[in-house]
């Protein structure tokens, strides 16, 4: 089985990770913040790693036996992208690029205006009158705090997380200026904003189609301002592709492909009131899992050293009973277990020793060894509602859960 480090910040990276566990591939997905880590779907073979990472620590973790490295972060993560490529190159392994395609839009637009980068960004907005809506992060908002009239002019669209709206507070952007939400952005909606604030000038990068850069192109265009567009860095990988090479490159070099879909699972409804049901693990997993479980009556018991923020709030409540420890051969005494460590050798031994027992386990890093899945649970007036999948569209499940509850809980007309 191959084992793949992917860096997967972007909406390309998330669709690439389910895509590798859908063929097979055992992938260890790393993402900046926890935020980056609830976007990415709850899948078999997949671990997820979050927290910034320097160039020393992406080469340490590449040395875990993984058999090629994928980059799929923002295509202006320039830096990021530079350690990863020196990391994998010291490793001596594979790296590819997946880069997102660019914009489709006609680029000599009249109302088109280029920047190299932000610095010259910068500079060209000191001579451009009005209102700024800044639309390129937080990253980068220091560097804009020495065009003139700040403060007063410039309004940032950053993400709603505590850490950057502090940071950008700091920066001396007043919290009436400073729009923290999370995007997709519609025209119309990005139309609003520049009316809402008097809007003189859109400054963003060319995210491509998938950032969204189209929705602000043509707000801007309706709106009869500016767009000031900072250009992508120069790619130093070369062997870089778009998501639709990458999977062709993958399945012409490595024989990557979607495997034949299994029978699917049987949904069944069974009572768990008074049932055990173990847990062994107590990370982001396992919170969801005993979360959903808490409404069905069961005996929980949790194995782990430690707790997960949420699964701390979940003990408070006295949702479960707590052994503070790692697992143990013969730990699995339940009627049901769920293995959801975040280490794969864990999850198998815990797996095969249910096995040995007789005992019906789920596995969270394997959809091949599991003995039932957890289903997406919508609940409205009595009625219960398990949803899955056959693994090869985890977030068609989410999306329909979603629809169903809007859908009970929206009052005929």
């Amino acid at each position: 089985m191959y084992k793949v480090l992917l860096f997967a910040g972007t909406t390309e990276g998330r669709e690439l990770c389910s895509y590798l566990a859908g063929c097979g591939v055992q992938v260890v997905a790393c993402v900046a913040t926890e935020y980056g880590q609830t976007l990415i779907d709850e899948q078999p073979l997949v671990q997820v790693h979050a927290g910034r990472l320097d160039e020393e620590q992406m080469e340490a973790l590449m040395r875990q036996d993984f058999s090629m490295v994928i980059d799929a972060t923002h295509p202006y993560a320039e830096v990021v992208s530079q350690n990863i490529l020196s990391a994998a190159q010291n490793c001596d392994l594979p790296c590819y690029r997946c880069l997102r395609q660019q914009s489709s839009l006609e680029m000599d637009a009249p109302n088109l205006l280029w920047a190299q980068d932000t610095a010259q960004a910068v500079s060209m907005l000191g001579s451009i009158e009005g209102n700024i809506l800044l639309t390129t992060g937080s990253k980068e908002l220091a560097a804009y705090t020495a065009v003139p009239g700040f403060a007063e002019r410039v309004y940032p669209r950053v993400l709603p997380l505590a850490s950057v709206v502090e940071s950008c507070l700091k920066l001396g952007v007043p919290a009436a200026h400073l729009i923290a939400m999370q995007g997709p952005f519609s025209t119309e909606l990005n139309l609003a904003m520049i009316r809402q604030w008097n809007i003189r000038c859109l400054v963003t990068k060319e995210s491509g189609r998938v950032g969204g850069f189209d929705e602000k192109a043509q707000a801007a265009r309706q709106a009869g301002i500016p767009l000031l567009i900072i250009g992508r860095p120069q790619e130093q990988n070369a062997m870089h592709f778009s998501p639709e090479q990458l999977r062709e490159e993958l399945h012409k070099r490595f024989g990557i492909a979607p495997k034949k879909q299994a029978a699917p699972y049987f949904p069944m409804f069974v009572s768990l009131a008074g049932k055990r049901v173990q847990v062994i693990g107590a990370g982001v997993i396992a919170a969801r899992r005993i979360a959903t479980l808490s409404r069905f009556g069961c005996i929980i018991e949790v194995i782990a050293p430690q707790l997960h923020e949420r699964c701390q709030e979940l003990y408070a409540q006295g949702v479960f009973i707590w052994h503070k420890r790692p697992y143990q051969k013969g730990d699995c005494t339940a009627d049901l277990c769920l293995a959801a460590t975040n280490d794969p050798a864990v999850n198998a031994a815990v797996t095969a020793e249910c096995r040995q027992k007789g005992i019906l386990v789920n596995r969270c890093d394997c959809r091949e060894d599991c003995d039932f899945y957890f289903p997406a649970v919508v609940e409205h007036d009595g009625v219960i509602i398990g949803l899955g999948s056959d693994g090869s569209d985890h977030k068609k499940v989410k999306t329909v859960a979603s629809q169903l509850r809007k859908s009970l809980c929206t009052p005929e007309k």
